[in-house]
């Protein structure tokens, strides 16, 4: 068996149909389609982490795509998952995996160094490679690298991530015309890695979802965090999210002070020193003072109103008609995807807290 975790990343599940995704809601059609629920934050980090490793954040640490240490502020790409990963498991049970990605941080946010081979290599994207908006590989790049690789007969499990998505909507707004076009472009190349797993169609289980959804940024100023974190006496880091934030530190309030900040809809505690804080929708969340990009993007995601996930499962294999089962029956959660690629290829993965979609 081949198993093919196929992430596109930020693509609205809204937006799945024949007129934007022909190739991916034609997949859907022959296997299964199902909206699904990211964790949070509905960020790209903590979400691939989640996909590696099969527990939330509770688990692997990856709260957002900025983490508060010990040091103060790190890009969860410095930090990693702290559980081990799909790509650990292969290893550990002699499963050959691969892991081509366009965002180049998601090697190590999942691990993905471990796998058998991975692109680009040890996550540093080289100069020449052509780069979408935002700096990430174009989706080409990563088809390029990925199509030898489903040539191969050897390959257990493939990972692949097109980013492009996710940078139509942050720079044009999610459902912008402009976007739909880059959809529209990212969803070809979809039909071109389908494609290419045909000839080993019968042996193929094919997994396609995506992290988080995105919304349009609303015409209202920035919710700032910063001056009532402030009066509130305590030592509490403030770290954006787009429409969700990570409060650090210890609260001597509980998270009562956010009450009282006009546009949050929401908060919890993840764990002791960490609360994640969610905007009502189309608001969004200041930058820290001193840091000026220009304004928002059109696009945003990270709070609780970006959870949706496309979640399609196809292929010739038996167990990928189980899965389309269980999806259709109850919707995933970003969890259950490391421990159902468990399922399919006999591997141990004692950390998942997520649950197998093979019946």
């Amino acid at each position: 068996m081949r198993v093919v975790l196929l992430i596109v990343d930020g693509l609205p599940a809204r937006h799945v149909g024949a007129s934007v995704t022909p190739c991916l809601a034609a997949l859907g059609t022959e296997g299964a389609f199902a909206v699904g629920r990211s964790v949070m934050t509905s960020a790209t980090y903590p979400n691939h982490a989640t996909f590696a490793t099969g527990t939330d954040p509770i688990g692997h640490r990856i709260l957002a795509n900025w983490l508060w240490t010990e040091r103060g502020p790190k890009p969860a790409q410095q930090v990693g998952p702290a559980v081990p990963t799909i790509f650990d498991a292969c290893r550990s049970a002699g499963r050959t995996s691969v892991a081509v990605v366009g965002d180049h941080h998601l090697v190590p946010v999942m691990g993905a160094a471990r796998a058998d081979e991975h692109w680009p290599p040890d996550g540093v994207l080289a100069d020449d490679v052509v780069r979408d908006a935002h700096g990430y590989a174009a989706d080409e790049e990563v088809l390029t690298r990925l199509l030898p690789l489903l040539e191969r007969g050897d390959v257990d499990l493939v990972v692949a991530h097109l980013n492009e998505p996710d940078t139509f909507g942050h720079v044009h707004g999610p459902d912008s015309e402009a976007a739909h076009d880059g959809y529209r472009a990212t969803d070809r190349r979809v039909g071109v890695i389908i494609d290419a797993l045909r000839p080993a169609w019968e042996d193929t289980v094919v997994l396609v979802v995506s992290d988080h959804d995105q919304e349009t940024a609303g015409p209202q100023d920035p919710i700032d965090l910063y001056a009532p974190a402030e009066a509130v006496g305590g030592r509490l880091a403030c770290i954006p999210e787009g429409n969700g934030a990570v409060v650090w530190g210890h609260d001597p309030t509980s998270g009562a002070w956010l009450d009282e900040v006009a546009g949050i809809a929401g908060h919890a505690e993840a764990w002791p020193g960490a609360r994640v804080v969610w905007a009502e929708p189309h608001r969004w969340f200041a930058l820290p003072p001193g840091f000026d990009l220009g304004g928002p993007e059109p696009g945003q995601h990270g709070g609780s109103t970006t959870r949706a996930q496309v979640a399609v499962t196809a292929g010739g294999h038996p167990a990928a008609r189980e899965i389309a089962a269980s999806i259709g029956a109850r919707s995933p959660e970003a969890a259950d995807w490391a421990p159902t690629i468990a399922a399919l290829l006999d591997l141990d993965l004692p950390d998942a807290t997520g649950v197998s979609l093979c019946s």
